[in-house]
């Protein structure tokens, strides 16, 4: 049985072979050499050679869709990552600026601070349960730096040294219970000491020492009077943002919103030597000689 199986499988490949070779013929003769049995074959087998034509049509069609896909893939995954690298460079170039301007502007504070400076960035944050920034910490540290130092941004005071830990200090805000600053209201002269509160939610501090009978309005520009020796003058410090007279005491109490964003704060720069003493008469200098931003004109 199985040499009659192998017989007939080589039977069937002769046949085809033959067919196939038949068919070649008549394709490729001339049409008025084609006998009748050529005629026959190429009737026959002409749906199927159409068919094979549309079909290999077809995949050649597919094909050449696909190594096309393929390649727009390509080019979109390039692309993309062409893209990509872009937007990291956009974004470098975009804080390099934001930093070349941020230090331009403490440049421009150093040559109105008639004293000896130096920069620092800021590291680190301590806040509070509700995010609000209590001490910063900057990347300079060392002998040349002393607690007690004052500490500066290019929009008014942030505070004071609180202490040198190696390489790092830490920085004690003008909003701090602790902390206490001799200041003036360019407006009217009227000059009072600058006392944090303690206020986990909110920077307010508290002028002390106005008396009664000192104008004081909601908005009025606070600046420091460069008394005592630690701040250098004329340097803002807040505004007023509320005020309460009472005939039991003989001061008025006057809260403050600083103008330094804290949390917002990446360079500072650090007083290193006392400032000349103070003008007697800087409450009497007009609003526009006053330094730092957020000065009312």
């Amino acid at each position: 049985m199985n040499w009659l199986r192998r017989g007939r499988r080589t039977l069937l490949a002769v046949a085809l072979l033959v067919l196939l070779a038949l068919m070649l013929r008549a394709s490729v003769r001339a049409p008025e050499r084609l006998g009748p049995v050529d005629r026959l074959l190429v009737r026959i087998t002409a749906p199927m050679q159409s068919v094979a034509v549309r079909l290999l049509s077809h995949v050649s069609q597919s094909w050449t869709h696909y190594v096309s896909l393929v390649g727009v893939q390509r080019d979109n995954e390039r692309l993309q990552a062409e893209n990509a690298q872009l937007r990291m460079q956009l974004l470098a170039a975009t804080q390099l600026a934001g930093r070349a301007e941020r230090l331009q502007k403490l440049l421009d504070l150093r040559s109105q601070v008639l004293s000896d400076t130096t920069t620092a960035q800021v590291i680190g944050l301590e806040v509070s349960r509700q995010f609000r920034v209590m001490r910063l910490r900057l990347d300079r540290g060392g002998a040349e730096i002393k607690p007690g130092m004052p500490v500066l941004s290019a929009g008014g005071i942030v505070g004071r040294i609180l202490r040198v830990v190696g390489p790092y200090s830490d920085v004690q805000l003008s909003t701090d219970p602790r902390s206490s600053v001799d200041v003036l209201l360019p407006r009217t002269g009227s000059r009072g000491v600058l006392k944090g509160v303690t206020n986990d939610s909110n920077y307010v501090s508290r002028i002390e020492y106005l008396v009664q009978k000192d104008e004081v309005q909601v908005g009025d520009e606070v600046v420091t009077s460069g008394l005592g020796g630690i701040f250098p003058p004329d340097m803002a410090v807040g505004r007023v943002v509320r005020l309460r007279k009472s005939a039991a005491s003989m001061y008025q109490e006057v809260e403050v919103a600083p103008v330094v964003d804290f949390g917002k704060l990446r360079e500072v720069m650090i007083v290193l030597s006392p400032p000349p003493p103070a003008d007697p008469d800087a409450g009497k200098r007009p609003p526009e000689t006053l330094r730092g931003i957020g000065v009312v004109r």
